[in-house]
Protein backbone atom coordinates (compact mmCIF):
# COMPACT_ATOMS: atom_id res chain seq x y z
CA UNK A 1 0.00 0.00 0.00
CA UNK A 2 2.55 2.55 0.92
CA UNK A 3 4.35 1.95 -2.36
CA UNK A 4 1.10 2.78 -3.98
CA UNK A 5 0.32 5.76 -2.11
CA UNK A 6 4.17 7.16 -2.93
CA UNK A 7 3.54 6.63 -6.33
CA UNK A 8 0.43 8.41 -6.50
CA UNK A 9 1.38 11.50 -4.86
CA UNK A 10 4.02 11.47 -7.60
CA UNK A 11 1.39 11.30 -10.15
CA UNK A 12 -0.50 14.20 -8.70
CA UNK A 13 2.36 16.15 -8.26
CA UNK A 14 3.74 15.84 -12.13
CA UNK A 15 0.19 17.57 -12.89
CA UNK A 16 -0.17 20.15 -9.84
CA UNK A 17 3.65 21.72 -11.67
CA UNK A 18 1.21 22.60 -14.41
CA UNK A 19 -2.37 22.69 -12.64
CA UNK A 20 -1.65 23.91 -8.90
CA UNK A 21 -4.81 22.40 -7.63
CA UNK A 22 -4.84 21.34 -3.91
CA UNK A 23 -6.66 17.76 -5.01
CA UNK A 24 -6.48 15.26 -7.69
CA UNK A 25 -8.46 12.27 -7.88
CA UNK A 26 -6.28 9.63 -9.61
CA UNK A 27 -7.53 5.62 -10.70
CA UNK A 28 -4.55 3.20 -11.27
CA UNK A 29 -4.54 1.19 -14.69
CA UNK A 30 -3.85 -2.42 -13.54
CA UNK A 31 -5.11 -3.51 -16.90
CA UNK A 32 -2.33 -1.62 -18.46
CA UNK A 33 0.27 -2.40 -16.28
CA UNK A 34 -0.05 -5.97 -17.22
CA UNK A 35 1.07 -4.99 -20.55
CA UNK A 36 4.66 -4.24 -19.77
CA UNK A 37 6.29 -7.79 -18.49
CA UNK A 38 5.65 -8.59 -22.26
CA UNK A 39 7.38 -5.77 -23.76
CA UNK A 40 10.21 -5.49 -21.17
CA UNK A 41 13.94 -6.33 -22.92
CA UNK A 42 14.23 -7.85 -18.59
CA UNK A 43 11.05 -8.56 -17.63
CA UNK A 44 12.59 -10.35 -14.41
CA UNK A 45 15.26 -8.06 -11.92
CA UNK A 46 16.95 -10.91 -9.24
CA UNK A 47 13.93 -12.87 -8.37
CA UNK A 48 11.07 -11.38 -8.88
CA UNK A 49 8.73 -9.23 -11.80
CA UNK A 50 10.07 -6.25 -12.98
CA UNK A 51 6.94 -4.62 -12.44
CA UNK A 52 8.31 -1.35 -11.03
CA UNK A 53 5.73 1.00 -12.79
CA UNK A 54 1.52 2.06 -11.87
CA UNK A 55 -0.24 3.62 -14.27
CA UNK A 56 -2.67 6.43 -13.33
CA UNK A 57 -5.47 8.34 -14.55
CA UNK A 58 -5.59 11.78 -13.18
CA UNK A 59 -8.70 13.74 -13.00
CA UNK A 60 -10.55 16.67 -11.06
CA UNK A 61 -11.70 15.92 -7.34
CA UNK A 62 -13.12 16.91 -4.41
CA UNK A 63 -11.02 17.41 -1.21
CA UNK A 64 -11.15 19.46 2.12
CA UNK A 65 -7.12 21.11 2.61
CA UNK A 66 -5.84 23.47 5.27
CA UNK A 67 -4.45 26.98 4.69
CA UNK A 68 -3.07 29.50 6.62
CA UNK A 69 -5.13 33.25 6.64
CA UNK A 70 -3.68 36.17 9.43
CA UNK A 71 -1.90 33.00 10.70
CA UNK A 72 -4.11 30.76 11.67
CA UNK A 73 -5.33 27.54 9.81
CA UNK A 74 -8.54 27.65 7.64
CA UNK A 75 -10.46 24.45 6.38
CA UNK A 76 -11.35 25.03 2.57
CA UNK A 77 -12.91 22.71 0.09
CA UNK A 78 -12.19 21.89 -3.54
CA UNK A 79 -15.45 21.17 -5.50
CA UNK A 80 -14.56 20.55 -9.05
CA UNK A 81 -15.41 16.83 -9.27
CA UNK A 82 -16.57 15.90 -13.51
CA UNK A 83 -14.57 18.78 -13.95
CA UNK A 84 -11.51 18.03 -16.17
CA UNK A 85 -9.17 14.97 -17.12
CA UNK A 86 -5.80 15.33 -16.96
CA UNK A 87 -4.65 12.22 -19.26
CA UNK A 88 -2.81 9.42 -17.68
CA UNK A 89 0.73 9.69 -15.68
CA UNK A 90 2.79 6.59 -15.66
CA UNK A 91 5.16 6.31 -12.30
CA UNK A 92 8.49 4.11 -11.98
CA UNK A 93 8.32 3.79 -8.16
CA UNK A 94 12.22 2.73 -8.74
CA UNK A 95 13.47 6.03 -10.19
CA UNK A 96 10.46 8.10 -8.98
CA UNK A 97 10.25 9.45 -12.63
CA UNK A 98 7.47 10.46 -13.76
CA UNK A 99 5.64 10.30 -17.05
CA UNK A 100 3.06 12.28 -18.12
CA UNK A 101 0.89 11.36 -21.46
CA UNK A 102 -0.81 14.44 -22.23
CA UNK A 103 -0.54 17.58 -24.99
CA UNK A 104 1.29 18.22 -28.09
CA UNK A 105 4.67 16.98 -26.83
CA UNK A 106 2.80 13.26 -25.58
CA UNK A 107 4.62 11.42 -28.15
CA UNK A 108 8.07 12.00 -26.98
CA UNK A 109 6.67 11.53 -23.65
CA UNK A 110 6.26 8.06 -25.15
CA UNK A 111 9.70 7.79 -26.79
CA UNK A 112 11.32 8.54 -23.35
CA UNK A 113 9.30 5.79 -21.34
CA UNK A 114 9.59 3.38 -23.87
CA UNK A 115 13.52 4.15 -23.92
CA UNK A 116 14.12 4.50 -20.21
CA UNK A 117 11.78 0.97 -19.32
CA UNK A 118 13.79 -0.49 -22.09
CA UNK A 119 10.39 -1.65 -23.91
CA UNK A 120 10.40 -3.20 -27.06
CA UNK A 121 7.74 -4.71 -29.79
CA UNK A 122 6.48 -7.98 -28.98
CA UNK A 123 6.68 -10.40 -31.70
CA UNK A 124 6.47 -9.90 -35.64
CA UNK A 125 2.52 -8.86 -34.28
CA UNK A 126 2.91 -6.06 -31.64
CA UNK A 127 -0.09 -6.32 -30.46
CA UNK A 128 0.23 -4.95 -27.09
CA UNK A 129 3.09 -2.70 -28.30
CA UNK A 130 0.51 -1.32 -30.44
CA UNK A 131 -2.42 -0.83 -28.16
CA UNK A 132 0.05 0.55 -25.29
CA UNK A 133 0.83 3.29 -27.93
CA UNK A 134 -2.56 4.00 -28.87
CA UNK A 135 -4.04 4.37 -25.04
CA UNK A 136 -0.79 6.46 -23.87
CA UNK A 137 -0.73 8.52 -27.24
CA UNK A 138 -4.19 8.74 -28.22
CA UNK A 139 -6.14 8.94 -24.74
CA UNK A 140 -8.63 6.33 -23.70
CA UNK A 141 -11.67 6.08 -25.99
CA UNK A 142 -13.46 3.28 -26.91
CA UNK A 143 -13.66 3.76 -30.72
CA UNK A 144 -9.77 3.49 -31.51
CA UNK A 145 -9.93 0.12 -32.22
CA UNK A 146 -13.24 -1.76 -34.05
CA UNK A 147 -12.84 -4.84 -34.39
CA UNK A 148 -16.59 -6.01 -35.18
CA UNK A 149 -20.22 -4.07 -36.54
CA UNK A 150 -21.92 -4.25 -33.04
CA UNK A 151 -19.00 -2.78 -31.45
CA UNK A 152 -19.10 -0.16 -34.06
CA UNK A 153 -23.12 0.11 -34.19
CA UNK A 154 -22.97 0.51 -30.40
CA UNK A 155 -20.80 3.70 -30.99
CA UNK A 156 -22.96 5.38 -33.60
CA UNK A 157 -25.86 4.71 -31.69
CA UNK A 158 -24.97 6.42 -28.85
CA UNK A 159 -23.33 9.71 -30.37
CA UNK A 160 -26.82 9.99 -32.58
CA UNK A 161 -28.56 9.62 -29.26
CA UNK A 162 -26.13 12.15 -27.11
CA UNK A 163 -26.45 14.58 -30.61
CA UNK A 164 -29.87 14.75 -31.09
CA UNK A 165 -31.16 14.05 -27.98
CA UNK A 166 -29.64 14.54 -24.65
CA UNK A 167 -30.68 13.89 -21.75
CA UNK A 168 -34.62 13.75 -23.48
CA UNK A 169 -36.59 10.58 -23.71
CA UNK A 170 -38.04 10.87 -27.30
CA UNK A 171 -36.86 8.84 -30.43
CA UNK A 172 -35.77 12.03 -32.61
CA UNK A 173 -32.59 10.48 -33.31
CA UNK A 174 -33.33 7.27 -34.33
CA UNK A 175 -34.14 8.01 -37.78
CA UNK A 176 -30.89 10.12 -37.99
CA UNK A 177 -28.84 7.29 -36.53
CA UNK A 178 -30.91 4.60 -39.11
CA UNK A 179 -30.57 6.52 -42.37
CA UNK A 180 -26.72 7.03 -41.01
CA UNK A 181 -26.25 3.32 -40.68
CA UNK A 182 -28.19 1.87 -44.05
CA UNK A 183 -25.97 4.15 -46.39
CA UNK A 184 -23.15 2.46 -44.87
CA UNK A 185 -23.65 -0.88 -44.46
CA UNK A 186 -24.70 -0.07 -48.73
CA UNK A 187 -21.45 1.20 -49.43
CA UNK A 188 -19.33 -1.20 -47.21
CA UNK A 189 -21.03 -4.14 -47.79
CA UNK A 190 -17.56 -6.61 -48.05
CA UNK A 191 -15.63 -4.27 -45.34
CA UNK A 192 -13.84 -6.66 -42.81
CA UNK A 193 -13.21 -4.36 -39.17
CA UNK A 194 -9.97 -6.41 -38.16
CA UNK A 195 -6.61 -5.28 -37.07
CA UNK A 196 -3.72 -6.44 -39.43
CA UNK A 197 -0.26 -6.65 -39.13
CA UNK A 198 2.01 -6.32 -42.36
CA UNK A 199 6.14 -6.97 -41.71
CA UNK A 200 7.81 -4.71 -43.83
CA UNK A 201 11.96 -3.86 -43.93
CA UNK A 202 11.61 -0.66 -41.72
CA UNK A 203 8.99 -2.84 -39.18
CA UNK A 204 5.71 -3.59 -39.03
CA UNK A 205 2.43 -1.51 -40.24
CA UNK A 206 -0.45 -2.24 -38.25
CA UNK A 207 -3.55 -1.00 -39.39
CA UNK A 208 -7.09 -0.75 -37.83
CA UNK A 209 -10.37 1.18 -37.74
CA UNK A 210 -11.51 3.63 -35.55
CA UNK A 211 -14.62 5.80 -35.13
CA UNK A 212 -15.31 9.92 -34.82
CA UNK A 213 -18.40 10.96 -33.80
CA UNK A 214 -19.75 14.89 -33.77
CA UNK A 215 -17.97 16.93 -31.26
CA UNK A 216 -20.51 16.69 -28.45
CA UNK A 217 -20.69 19.94 -25.88
CA UNK A 218 -20.64 19.70 -22.28
CA UNK A 219 -22.95 20.13 -20.66
CA UNK A 220 -24.72 17.87 -23.74
CA UNK A 221 -26.86 20.19 -25.52
CA UNK A 222 -28.36 21.78 -28.24
CA UNK A 223 -28.07 20.11 -32.15
CA UNK A 224 -24.63 18.83 -33.03
CA UNK A 225 -22.54 21.11 -32.86
CA UNK A 226 -19.19 20.45 -35.08
CA UNK A 227 -18.26 17.67 -36.95
CA UNK A 228 -19.31 14.27 -39.14
CA UNK A 229 -19.05 10.79 -37.63
CA UNK A 230 -16.99 8.53 -39.74
CA UNK A 231 -15.30 5.41 -39.52
CA UNK A 232 -11.46 5.54 -40.51
CA UNK A 233 -8.61 3.38 -40.65
CA UNK A 234 -5.66 4.08 -38.66
CA UNK A 235 -2.40 2.96 -39.31
CA UNK A 236 0.99 2.82 -37.61
CA UNK A 237 4.66 1.78 -38.03
CA UNK A 238 6.36 0.11 -34.78
CA UNK A 239 10.11 0.13 -35.62
CA UNK A 240 11.95 -2.48 -33.70
CA UNK A 241 13.36 -0.51 -31.57
CA UNK A 242 10.44 0.53 -30.43
CA UNK A 243 9.65 4.08 -32.33
CA UNK A 244 6.41 4.53 -33.60
CA UNK A 245 5.60 6.59 -36.74
CA UNK A 246 1.73 7.42 -37.35
CA UNK A 247 0.26 7.41 -41.12
CA UNK A 248 -1.90 9.55 -42.48
CA UNK A 249 -5.64 7.59 -41.87
CA UNK A 250 -7.91 6.77 -44.06
CA UNK A 251 -11.57 7.51 -44.45
CA UNK A 252 -13.58 4.72 -45.66
CA UNK A 253 -17.23 6.50 -44.59
CA UNK A 254 -18.34 9.48 -43.45
CA UNK A 255 -21.82 11.19 -43.37
CA UNK A 256 -23.74 13.39 -40.93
Amino acid sequence: MAHHEQARDVAGAAVRAVYPQPCYNTYRDERLEGFLPSLRKNPIVGNHLNDSVYFYHVSSGVCEYVVEENGKPVLLTQVTADCCEYGMVAVDRGTSKSYWFRGKNVGDAFKEFVHDEQLHPDSSEPTLFSALYRELVWGQYNGKEIQSLGQLRELVQSNFQVAYSPGEADAKWEQKFSVWWQRFRSRTLHLKLDTTYEPTTGGTVVRGYGFSGFQLTIPESGPPTKGTPKLFQWALLVKPDGTVEEQSPKVIYSSR
